[in-house]
């Protein structure tokens, strides 16, 4: 019985050590490939594959077409592609992807379609209300969403797979939706790039609120700040990306914004803005005192813009470097209706503008991380509409904002090229507001 019970013992050990070498003698597998929107370049992949890869094989195997400037980045089987070209992408990019593992195996040989340029997203003017449309590669405006009486905020996920709303009905009464969106800009087969897929439409929070404030981050995560009809019930929810609620007991003064990259948040004061960790973990709040608000977040740096109202009613412009203090780029009495900046906050767009007689003279500044005007364009006939975001595309090297011209009630979305500040084309349809939604 002993020696059976040996026997037995040792064939199912040798057959243990004969199916690892198997497994070690197979190649490895790419088990995800996704965008990456938190990155220093134009556009980013993040792939993992089932067991670690040498990098220099697959920076040497792998090849792009066209022959976009890149960088690979990472190490054991998490790796990242980062495209860092010096022009506009403006197709789609082929990914040849190869390399070895590092038991020197070789990875399957395998072709990826990855078009990384944004949908241009807009809130657009129907007779019978407000509906989120986005232009196809072929300028088609495609609805991907129903129809809402009026759209008083429309924020898309940072990651691309949705746009969550802030809806009202005819009553004025608010509620906060989200249009779920399968992205399609990634693809083994040139032919199926598509524009996002609509999904079905859901509620968020099932109660109708008083108002309602929305923010996203590059991981798709969404905070929801609601308010009811009845004293203390204000609520503020963290909605993960992957479906899981928290509630946030944070007081704060006004809305609430989540940093790029996950993990903390923006909240304003009675004298200022504070910047908070979500999970508290013995991390400081940071504290930057004054009348500011946030203009925009320069996310692969963790840079941010600000602009500060002095109490002489004059404006101006900062740049926030973690751990250091604002730096002024910009200070002047003329209005600051909108900012953004690259990732790594070494360009920094402003439109500013000034009443003269009846009409407001808007002016489209370029400064570089030091404050210096390096590029100024007025943007008549046009002017910038109040409330609307100037919102920068590395990928096309654009910029997009929402216009009205001078006896015109309708606004339009226009894109002006970065650098130059040209303005390339103002599209003929009549918005509410248009943004960028990732791919």
């Amino acid at each position: 019985m002993n020696r059976r019970l040996g026997l037995l013992l040792t064939l199912a050990t040798a057959a243990v050590l004969v199916q690892q070498q198997i497994l070690l003698r197979r190649p490895p597998r790419l088990v995800q490939i996704r965008p990456q929107h938190l990155h220093s370049g134009s556009a980013g992949l993040d792939l993992n594959f089932s067991r670690p890869m040498q990098l220099k094989t697959v920076e040497s195997q792998s090849h792009l077409k066209p022959a976009l400037r890149h960088n690979w980045l990472g190490s054991n089987a998490a790796l990242r592609l980062i495209l860092t070209p010096t022009t506009a992408i403006k197709e789609p990019v082929q990914l040849q992807l190869a390399g070895r593992d590092q038991r020197m195996n070789s990875l399957t040989a395998q072709t990826w379609w990855w078009d990384p340029r944004p949908w241009l997203l807009v809130t657009r003017e129907l007779k019978n209300g407000q509906q989120l449309q986005l232009l196809d590669r072929q300028k088609t405006w495609r609805p991907v969403s129903p129809i809402w009486t009026k759209l008083s905020a429309v924020v898309p996920l940072g990651n691309g797979r949705g746009v969550a709303v802030v809806a009202s009905d005819d009553n004025r009464v608010e509620q906060i939706w989200l249009q779920p969106l399968h992205p399609r800009s990634l693809q083994r087969d040139r032919s199926a790039l598509a524009h996002p897929e609509r999904l079905p439409v859901r509620q968020l929070i099932n109660d109708n609120v008083l108002y309602g404030h929305l923010s996203s981050n590059l991981n798709g995560d969404l905070l929801v700040q609601t308010g009811g009809f009845l004293p203390e019930t204000e609520r503020n929810e963290l909605i993960q990306a992957n479906g899981k609620r928290y509630q946030l007991d944070l007081p704060s003064a006004g809305p609430m914004e989540l940093l790029p990259g996950g993990g903390g948040l923006v909240v304003p004061s009675n004298d200022g803005i504070n910047l908070m960790p979500l999970a508290n973990k013995g991390g400081r709040m940071q504290s930057l005192p004054g009348n500011r608000e946030l203009g925009a977040f320069c996310a692969a740096s963790g840079r941010a813009l600000l602009i500060r109202h002095w109490p002489d009613y004059r404006r101006s412009i900062e740049l926030v470097i973690p751990g250091v203090a604002p730096r002024q780029l910009w200070l002047g009495e003329q209005a600051v209706l909108g900012v953004a900046c690259d990732g790594k906050g070494e360009r920094i767009w402003a439109v500013i503008g000034q009443w003269i007689g009846n009409w407001a003279e808007h002016t489209l500044l370029l400064m570089d991380g030091d404050g210096k005007v390096t590029k100024r364009q007025s943007l008549g006939p046009w002017r910038m509409k109040g409330g609307t975001p100037l919102q920068f595309d590395p990928v096309s090297r654009r910029l997009l904002f929402t216009v009205i011209r001078e006896q015109q009630r309708e606004a339009n979305p226009a894109l002006v090229d970065a650098v130059s500040l040209q303005l390339q084309e103002v599209l003929p349809i009549a918005v509410e507001q248009a943004q960028w939604l990732n791919p």
